[in-house]
């Protein structure tokens, strides 16, 4: 007997945990006229693209993170007396404002690094 561990209620969330938007036409009528092993084979590729996708995203962020750091150093070469005037003189450059209003998630959002990194605009004062 084959345990199937598909839901019919949450694959359009599985479908846009997997690939950033909702699932189309397409998609739902090959679900559709699927049977069980088919929707549980469809199901187990979805979850395998997530977790994919989710680490491809993760490798991305790490890797944004570490530029804006060695941007923030070599803004240090190149006169700033600080990490907090660098980040301030990149903002200036990326006609950027303070992020005041949201602690600094949307400047991490803008420069594509973990949320978690948004004190770093903190504690230069722009968030």
């Amino acid at each position: 007997m084959t345990k199937y561990t598909y839901s019919d209620d949450l694959v359009s969330d599985l479908h846009k945990d997997a690939w950033g938007h909702r699932p189309g036409e397409r998609f739902w009528f090959h679900w559709e006229i699927a049977d069980q092993d088919a929707k549980q084979a469809i199901w187990d590729n979805l979850i395998d693209d997530m977790v994919k996708h989710q680490a491809e995203e993760i490798q991305t962020k790490k890797d944004n993170a570490s530029m804006l750091a060695e941007r923030i150093k070599r803004v240090c070469k190149l006169g700033a007396q600080n990490y907090r005037t660098a980040i301030k003189w990149i903002l200036e450059a990326d006609e950027l404002e303070p992020d005041f209003q949201f602690g600094g998630d949307h400047l991490a959002w803008h420069y594509h690094i973990e949320y978690r990194h948004s004190k770093l605009f903190k504690l230069a004062g722009v968030a």
